[in-house]
């Protein structure tokens, strides 16, 4: 059985309804039929408490899908432009699977230690824009840390929400591109950052208008406090 047939739900309806939009044209990368994960909710919890505190295993464990990932990538094909792309990894891969450090010179030796520490969780590989975000798990820390890593600017920030509220926004946000920067101390008035702006502006009108069912307003708000 599904460990969380609510959220699986949620994200097939998320990827279902976008497809569905008048304008927007999507690409999906297929699941590989040879990776075999765990159904069992006691068989995933014994498997995510071998990396992570039981009591904090539980938690992710509610974002749990038997999928390697959630993909879709998107772009509207008309005016105005909006894209993105939304690149979930199920929790038991991004923990266990062993993956290569990130790595970018040109940030602080501190901001180096924790890009380093980071396991993928969503990115854009269609895309190839270098964008990540990443789970840091510390021994100091209660709660995993959310990260959020863009290669081309080199910046790296903490996001301000947590992994499930990180989970859940995606999925109103469909991964439209910069969406993790309303979750960050950043100005997004900057010239670097005006097509991030644009997009997310664009893509917020969208949404709030073809999916009235979802809270875009607290989002809206994020945006323009940045703006």
């Amino acid at each position: 059985m599904s460990t969380n047939e609510g959220f699986a739900a949620r994200s097939a309806d998320a990827l279902r309804e976008l497809g569905e939009l008048d304008g927007i044209e999507i690409e999906t990368r297929p699941s590989d039929p040879s990776i075999v994960l765990p159904s069992d909710s006691a068989e995933v919890r014994a498997a995510l408490s071998e990396y992570i505190d039981p009591s904090i295993a539980a938690g992710l464990q509610e974002y749990y899908f038997p999928a390697e990932e959630l993909h879709v990538s998107w772009n509207s094909t008309g005016d105005p432009r909006v894209d993105g792309e939304l690149c979930l990894i199920n929790i038991h891969t991004c923990l266990t699977r062993w993956q290569p450090p990130l790595e970018d010179v040109t940030l602080t030796s501190s901001e180096q230690s924790v890009l380093a520490d980071l396991k993928v969780m969503d990115q854009e590989p269609f895309a190839g824009t270098g964008r990540a975000t990443g789970l840091r798990v510390t021994s100091r820390s209660q709660e995993p840390e959310v990260w959020f890593y863009d290669l081309s600017r080199s910046r790296l920030d903490r996001l301000d929400l947590d992994y499930g509220t990180y989970m859940e926004t995606a999925l109103v946000m469909k991964g439209a591109f910069g969406w993790q920067y309303l979750f960050t101390d950043v100005e997004l008035e900057r010239p670097e950052f005006h097509e991030i702006s644009t997009n997310l502006t664009e893509a917020l009108a969208l949404f709030s208008m073809s999916f009235p069912e979802y809270a875009y307003a607290d989002l809206r708000n994020r945006l323009e406090a940045r703006q």
